[in-house]
């Protein structure tokens, strides 16, 4: 059944999943477990507080945390549309996909509810206002975000944190340089790549190497532009005419 205490053998939740509960400001968050009574109560607060979808005498099954009390959840589950089937106490992986179902739920109804009532309110990033002084990569977004475009990534705001300009640049390392196979030589290396200048910060210097990159591939693509332009004003005014696609010159 669905009875027992969290003291012994109690399975604590995913960080994540604990985060989603506090910002439901569930009451009994240090107890919250997969396990016991301090699962059940989990679900039960869930409807009874959020999402509220039976009557509140129809949630008496939910209440009892007898041998039933597994298959009723798993029904009630169902009906909101998350995955339940076999749902049992031995089974923690399946429990923890249904309360995760559940909690995000629950976050969506809460968030709906808000967003109908126009109660939504955008918290202001901490250290937002002297942060703009503090950053040292912020000439180096637009370059980026050429980059990021050119790999179809999300780009970067105008005034991205270095943090995520750094964490961009490795995304853009990942997709210039992906890992290699075990049977392949070794694999490209930033911060082996000669950039030409004198950098001793090491984000920095591979932001700088990152650009050297994208520049070389400017210049290759330059070259090819060029090497057509050429061939096609040949077809126009050789003579002999050139023929690219053969590799020679001549009839």
């Amino acid at each position: 059944g669905g009875g027992g205490g969290a003291s012994v053998g109690a399975i604590q939740l995913p960080a994540g999943l604990k985060r989603k509960l506090q910002a439901l400001n569930y009451p009994e968050l240090e107890s919250a477990c997969l396990r016991g009574e301090d699962y059940c109560k989990i679900i039960l607060w869930l409807e009874e507080e959020k999402i509220r979808l039976y009557e509140k005498i129809d949630r008496k099954v939910l209440r009892e945390f007898n041998r039933n009390w597994y298959a009723h959840v798993a029904d009630y589950a169902k009906e909101l549309g998350v995955p339940a089937e076999g749902l049992n106490e031995k089974d923690v992986a399946l429990k923890l996909k249904v309360l995760n179902g559940l909690t995000n739920v629950a976050v969506h109804d809460v968030y709906r509810d808000k967003a109908e009532a126009d109660e939504l309110v955008v918290a202001a990033q901490k250290g937002s206002a002297d942060a703009g002084e503090k950053q040292r990569l912020t000439l180096l977004i637009p370059a980026v975000n050429k980059l990021l475009d050119q790999f179809s990534l999300p780009l970067l705001p105008e005034n991205a944190a270095d943090a995520d300009t750094v964490a961009a640049l490795r995304c853009i390392h990942v997709r210039v340089c992906p890992p290699a196979a075990e049977s392949s030589g070794t694999p490209f290396d930033l911060d082996r790549l000669p950039i030409g200048i004198p950098i001793d910060d090491l984000e920095v210097r591979r932001a700088a190497a990152v650009l050297r990159v994208m520049h070389g591939l400017e210049l290759q693509q330059l070259q090819v532009n060029i090497n057509h332009v050429i061939n096609e004003l040949q077809c126009l005014t050789a003579d002999p005419k050139t023929d690219a696609r053969l590799g020679r010159v001549g009839r």
